[in-house]
């Protein structure tokens, strides 16, 4: 089997019976643990893979919730190789899409898998924003007063939108992102074009969530159990939620976070 597949990337080997399916989205710039991160400290040998997702096709804003699923669903017979799905977990908005693909699993593996959500959320305006500010404060090459003016213009763009208004809002980030990475490649005097393929990451990014924002939830998704940081803030998306005593950014790198991962695959294969 390969390392790598189109759409899965094997973050862990192993040899336990099943395969865990992560959903996440890297590349961001963001500071947060990631699920490469829990995976150090799992010491069960289960194999990980995570979710890669599909490059956006011309417009990002016109992503699906259908599509993204079934760019994941197609490439699961060369991830899986006939072995079964021991859980899904997903991220933030990640978690709508494992939910989604556990969804879409039932049928194939004769069970729902036990799915845990990590911070889980639908995405919107503030998850937006949060995450763009942190990909501009990371912007090191730009000056102080660069980034600040970013910044402001990022506060700006949101106090002029509705909450909900997260496509509107996007477009005007990417816009922004655009004028930060132009002045980026000028300051280190490489050629624009290097600035357009920072903005296609974040155009990925765009479509991750637009196309999750497009995934209509269903009842069998509050069966799942989410891990959550102190500071995050309840969502209902689940009917049994365990918090921590840490931060969002080490969420994925705790101990005790891992600890409850681990605990709850063993009782879920112990019920089967």
């Amino acid at each position: 089997m390969s390392k790598n597949a189109a759409h899965w990337s094997r973050i862990r080997t192993g040899d336990a019976p099943g395969v865990v399916l992560a959903v996440d989205f890297y590349g961001t710039g963001r500071q947060e643990a990631t699920f490469r991160h829990l995976c150090d400290l799992l010491t069960d040998p289960v194999e990980v893979w995570h979710a890669v997702p599909p490059a956006p096709d011309g417009d990002w804003s016109t992503a699906t919730g259908a599509g993204h699923l079934r760019w994941w669903t197609e490439g699961l017979d060369t991830v899986l190789a006939g072995r079964p799905v021991r859980a899904l977990v997903g991220y933030c908005a990640g978690g709508v899409f494992a939910s989604a693909l556990a969804d879409a699993l039932v049928e194939r593996e004769g069970h729902r898998p036990r799915v845990v959500l990590f911070n889980p959320s639908a995405p919107g305006v503030a998850t937006l924003t949060r995450d763009f500010r942190g990909l501009i404060a990371g912007m090191d090459l730009l000056t102080d007063g660069e980034r600040a003016a970013l910044l402001a213009e990022t506060t700006a763009i949101r106090r002029a939108h509705a909450p909900d208004a997260l496509v509107p809002v996007a477009e005007r980030y990417a816009a922004l992102y655009r004028e930060g990475c132009d002045l980026l490649c000028e300051r280190l005097g490489v050629d624009a074009s290097f600035g357009a393929e920072l903005a296609a990451v974040l155009h990925s990014y765009l479509a991750y969530l637009t196309a999750a924002l497009d995934v209509p939830p269903t009842p069998l998704w509050r069966g799942a159990v989410s891990l959550t940081s102190r500071e995050h803030q309840g969502t209902d998306f689940t009917d049994v939620e365990h918090g921590f005593d840490v931060a969002r950014a080490e969420l994925l790198s705790s101990p005790q976070v891992v600890a409850a991962l681990t605990a709850l695959l063993r009782e879920h294969e112990a019920s089967r």
